[in-house]
């Protein structure tokens, strides 16, 4: 379990990106300690910031009043409403915030739910609380509270790797609104989570998570824009709404950033190719039967996606493992593992791997004896580039809420303000 701290200077924004995610129904008012409540016990956007102003005294110097925080358990880890509640409370408690108005939001607009929580960081009398070594003791808090409640360990999260996977992330929902934070938080999974070098890779996966990317491209006076733009789509790949481009879906999802991740990708492709150029050719040794050769390839955790023509042809094939982060077009992992060659080999049977034997003088064959050279050698030579950098692409993970990061970076904007127009 992790503790984000941060100290925004609106008090309003805070409030309204929370109870933004309440209006959306992606989160829950799940704990009130200090505030007012009408006849049902509940309270909104507006009766929780009257009550937080109220307790600011005038002509308070401190710039910073406002406490927020996000706890975030392990993703592994299922907790009831019940319990992040008693862990909101003990939290506020030891962190010396026991007799502060505060609300707990339960967020579960991302697989794993977490909690945020609103206070502030003066007292009724205009007195900043202690905050002396704030993160240090936040740390040793949540620690204890892992061991009291049986949760999973987050360690030290400045010398602990996380275990990045894409299996929290939900697919993409028209229906739920938030198109853009939806979006965000696919592309963002998958950049982070998948090496790949072209848009139409990058597409295949996507279109796991009811997602298109494009390529447009614009000139002004005589200046070239290049850009993406995206869209929801339904499971047939159609578009459910008009694209949005990247420039309004967030850091991170730009023509840049993606095309510097393909280069980025080579190095890691280069690595990888060989242990699933080798599982290719196991499997391709027992059968020349298409969806057998599907379903075994499924069974080593290898998606494999055909292209073909309206005569059957197969013109394109695309490899992605799950378990090696690799997405990869056939013709990427070396010509024996071309579209021409498994077409070949579906419709014949012919076995790149398997038949050595040199061809007659003058027949036409999909790969010559050299060809077969080169496929047959695990460690061959691809003709990547080097590059050692590691992708580093935003995502909202465990431990790490970069999202979250994004709009404390927006409350710290004295620009960046919410206009909250007041019931009269």
């Amino acid at each position: 379990m992790v503790a984000e701290i941060t100290a925004p200077i609106s008090l309003k924004n805070v409030l309204a990106y929370n109870f933004g995610k309440v209006k959306s129904e992606t989160a829950s008012v799940i704990l009130t300690s200090g505030l007012s409540v009408d006849e049902r016990g509940e309270t909104d956007l507006l009766r929780a910031l009257a009550d937080m102003e109220n307790r600011l005294p005038s002509g308070i110097r401190t710039k910073k009043p406002v406490f927020h925080c996000s706890i975030n358990p392990h993703p592994d880890d299922v907790l009831t409403s019940a319990q992040l509640q008693a862990i909101a409370k003990e939290y506020m408690e030891r962190m010396g915030y026991e007799n502060q108005p505060y609300i707990v939001f339960k967020h579960n607009d991302i697989a794993r739910e977490h909690i945020h929580i609103v206070s502030l960081r003066v007292d009724s009398f205009g007195k900043k609380l202690p905050h002396a070594f704030e993160g240090r003791r936040s740390k040793k808090i949540t620690d204890e509270l892992e061991l009291k409640y049986g949760l999973i360990p987050s360690g030290n999260r400045k010398n602990r790797k996380e275990d990045v996977t894409v299996k929290e992330v939900i697919p993409a929902d028209i229906n739920k609104g938030n198109v853009r934070e939806q979006i965000a938080g696919v592309v963002r999974a998958v950049l982070k989570c998948y090496a790949f070098q072209s848009l139409g890779e990058m597409n295949l996966l996507l279109s796991r998570y009811n997602i298109s990317v494009e390529e447009v491209r614009k000139e002004y006076k005589g200046k070239q824009y290049d850009g993406l733009v995206y869209a929801i789509t339904d499971k047939d790949g159609n578009k459910l709404m008009s694209p949005l481009h990247a420039n309004k879906i967030g850091r991170g999802t730009g023509f840049s950033a993606v095309f510097s991740h393909f280069e980025k990708s080579k190095a890691l492709i280069k690595e990888k190719a060989p242990l699933l150029r080798n599982a290719i050719m196991e499997v391709m040794k027992t059968t020349p039967d298409k969806e057998r050769f599907l379903a075994e390839m499924k069974a080593r955790g290898i998606d494999v996606v055909l292209r073909e023509n309206e005569q059957g042809r197969i013109y394109g094939i695309t490899f992605i493992s799950d378990t090696l982060g690799v997405v990869a077009n056939g013709s990427r992992l070396g010509k024996g593992y071309s579209a021409n060659v498994f077409n070949e080999y579906f419709a014949s049977g012919k076995n790149p791997f398997l038949d050595y034997t040199v061809p007659p003088e003058n027949a036409l064959t999909a790969i010559d004896l050299k060809e077969l050279e080169q496929s047959l050698a695990i460690e061959e030579e691809t003709y990547f580039e080097e590059f050692t950098e590691e992708p580093d692409l935003p995502i909202t993970v465990h431990g790490i809420d970069y999202k979250e990061l994004a709009f404390q970076r927006k409350l710290r904007n004295k620009h960046g303000k919410l206009k909250i127009k007041r019931k009269r």
